[in-house]
């Protein structure tokens, strides 16, 4: 069964400049230039995302670049969508192995962003996206919020599969949480070998929370007294 989310992106030129990249050829250069972008992420520092150097490593001109991506801003929002692209399709493939059990296949979404976090590749690409897309709308938020719907429009359709009677808004809560969890472990996990028993431990771990999240498991979460005072873990704290 192939895998829909809740979220498409219909155009998927998106934040390539109006009237360009309409045929074949112009297709692919704009194509080629998202490759070159992405490989700057992953291959060379922060410092060197621009314009220029991304015409470099595709070996076309800044002046081509700029035909098709105006601004870094209108590159960065093409790379929104070919990450969607590549993490859909990544999540199709995947889960094309498993059975058709809502828990089942929850649990391949989680593996699946297990193994994506413990790459220290997508962790060096992320980070330095972060960075990148930050400095753009000066970390107001939004852009963090763009690029995260796509990975809580995915988990929010597993939920939903878990839970089918729980309210639409619930389960975006839900999945919110769920994706702060795991882009979380990325950073405060440091290095991980997922062969390592700690790094097991630790992930097999974090899957029994993500299902205590998803499930709205209230024992979870603590709970406040009149007093204004929070039980945690049997202290309470003010």
């Amino acid at each position: 069964m192939k895998n829909t989310t809740s979220r498409t992106i219909t155009e998927k030129t998106k934040g390539v400049r109006q009237g360009t990249a309409t045929r074949r050829a112009g297709k692919v250069t704009a194509a080629k230039i998202i490759v070159a972008a992405k490989e700057v992420l992953e291959q060379e520092d922060v410092s060197r995302f621009t314009m220029r150097n991304v015409a470099e490593r595709a070996e076309i001109s800044l002046a081509n670049v700029q035909y098709y991506y105006k601004t870094r801003g209108d590159l960065i929002e093409a790379l929104f969508v070919e990450i969607e692209k590549i993490y859909q399709q990544a999540y199709d493939h995947h889960l094309l192995t498993v059975g058709t059990s809502p828990t089942e296949r929850f649990k391949a979404v989680l593996n699946f962003n297990f193994n994506e976090i413990t790459s220290s590749k997508t962790r060096r690409f992320f980070v330095q996206l972060w960075a990148v897309i930050g400095s753009l709308d000066d970390f107001s938020g939004a852009k963090f919020g763009q690029l995260y719907a796509i990975d809580i429009a995915q988990l929010s359709f597993h939920i939903s599969a878990l839970v089918p009677d729980e309210s639409q808004e619930e389960v975006n809560r839900r999945a919110t949480l769920l994706a702060a969890v795991i882009e979380g472990l990325m950073i405060v996990g440091g290095e991980q070998d997922r062969s390592s028993p700690r790094t097991r431990s630790l992930l097999k771990s974090a899957e029994a929370l993500a299902f205590r999240i998803a499930l709205g498991d209230q024992a979870f979460f603590p709970e406040a007294e009149p007093s204004g005072k929070v039980l945690v873990s049997g202290c309470e704290a003010s």
